[in-house]
């Protein structure tokens, strides 16, 4: 996810702004690839956590948004992803990002939420029918 976030965003910003977006990017091109991997690592790995029962479905969710934006929100300012010479662009920008992390982190609560109805509904209509037997 994260290598594909940081292709998607070098793309728009050569459209957008040609070679001048690119040579900052290029510039640093190992460590831009690198955090753009932490991130999407930081975004898959806590997945784990809703293996462990004792956790509500909202405290496995919540920790793993947490994780997830709070690398992102490291590995930002340390590559500078988030410019830092105007405190409210700076806010600004910040907000977006955890902005677009709680829309897609909803997106998949949502999903999650939707597919266990699903198996729940499944398991009472498989229930049922061996009970009918």
């Amino acid at each position: 996810m994260g290598c594909t976030v940081f292709v998607t965003v070098n793309l728009i910003g050569y459209w957008i702004k040609g070679d001048l977006f690119l040579n900052a990017v290029m510039a640093s091109f190992p460590q831009q690839v690198l955090g753009s991997i932490i991130v999407g690592i930081a975004c898959i790995l806590p997945s784990y956590i809703y293996r462990i029962e004792r956790l509500t479905f909202l405290q496995q969710s919540a920790c793993h948004f947490f994780i997830s934006i709070g690398t992102f929100i490291v590995v930002a300012f340390s590559l500078k992803w988030i410019p830092t010479f105007s405190i409210k662009l700076t806010i600004l920008l910040l907000l977006f990002n955890v902005l677009i992390f709680a829309l897609v982190w909803l997106l998949f609560y949502f999903y999650s939420k939707s597919e266990v109805k699903k198996m729940k509904k499944k398991i009472i209509v498989h229930t049922d029918s061996s009970n009918n037997q």
